[in-house]
């Protein structure tokens, strides 16, 4: 097996300072990489691997931001360009190994595959026929379901046949009852109106006899109170006819006292005159005696029974009146 021989600092450094100077020229970012680069190398301990390398390379890159990318890739590539002239032997041997170990783990990955492959042939041999085991299971408890639901299903369609023949009897036993309730409430509400009636009839009789006999006693009250009216005017008009007698009698006798009264004057005025007229010896005047105070003319007694008599038959038809009155 031949030996990878690692690169040094100073191949390193000089497979960059060959790539930078190819054309002639460094620009400013080149040697501030360069500066970078060589001083992350002096701080490395140890030999400089390919993966050292490329780390290396990254962090001076980091640092030097301003590089252009396309400079920096072909900085690597001229670095791991030495590495691989300087170990082409040992990278052709590698790749050789490599190449083997991979035909190795190739024909090893091969065998696994094949070997999946059978465990998996048999697994799902063994997997199809669990599911046609368990499809079968199923198909058995299928039916086995089916027919406890084909077997229930009758069940509950007798059952339910036989509740809804019960809900039709009970339907049709309420529909008698309520047909009979109706039927007794009918009866009882055509007693209630024919007894209403009967009510209400026997009311208005009462009522219109109330009324006749209201209208009776109207109509005798009316009548009384008629006939007293009548026998009150009939009663004012004797009063009347009476008061209008007595004062045509009164103005009559006092008309009859003024005659009586001026026919007295008159006749002592004649008198008086007459015995002026006379001359008595000794010129002594006839003393003339007067009529008694109480002395009352034959006329006017006469007159006077007439007044009472009057008076006295007036009382009497005024208590016939009076009388009459209070016995309507």
């Amino acid at each position: 097996m031949v030996e990878v021989k690692e690169l040094n600092l100073t191949e390193i450094l000089t497979a960059l300072q060959d790539f930078m100077t190819s054309d002639g020229s460094i620009s400013g970012e080149q040697r501030e990489f360069y500066s970078v680069f060589r001083q992350h190398l002096n701080g490395h301990v140890g030999e400089f691997k390919v993966e050292d390398i490329e780390n290396l390379l990254i962090s001076a890159k980091h640092d030097v931001p301003n590089l252009p990318e396309e400079e920096f890739i072909k900085m690597g590539e001229a670095i791991l360009n030495r590495y691989r002239n300087k170990n082409e032997d040992a990278l052709n041997e590698r790749i050789r190994a490599l190449a083997a170990e991979e035909a190795r783990k190739r024909a090893l990955a091969e065998e696994e595959r094949l070997r999946r492959e059978e465990e998996e042939r048999l697994a799902e041999e063994e997997r199809l026929a669990e599911e046609e085991r368990l499809a079968e299971e199923e198909r058995l408890a299928e039916e086995e379901r089916l027919a406890e639901e084909a077997r229930l299903a009758e069940e509950a369609r007798i059952a339910e046949e036989a509740r809804l023949a019960e809900e039709a009897r009970l339907a049709e036993e309420a529909r008698l009852a309520e047909e009979a309730r109706l039927a007794e409430e009918e009866r009882l509400a055509e007693q209630a109106r024919l007894a209403e009636e009967a009510r209400q009839a026997e009311e208005a009789r009462l009522a219109e006899e109330a009324r006749l006999a209201e209208e009776a006693r109207l109509a005798g009250e009316a009548r009384q109170a008629e006939e007293a009216r009548l026998a009150e005017e009939a009663r004012l008009a004797e009063e009347a006819r009476l008061a209008e007698e007595a004062r045509l009698a009164e103005e009559a006798r006092l008309a009859e006292e003024a005659r009586i009264q001026a026919e007295l004057e008159a006749g002592e005025s004649a008198k008086q005159a007459y015995w002026d007229g006379q001359d008595l010896p000794g010129d002594e005047a006839k003393v003339v005696p007067d009529l008694p105070v109480d002395a009352v003319p034959i006329s006017e007694s006469g007159k006077g029974r007439s007044k009472l008599l009057i008076m006295f038959g007036t009382i009497l038809l005024l208590g016939a009146g009076a009388a009459a009155y209070f016995v309507l």
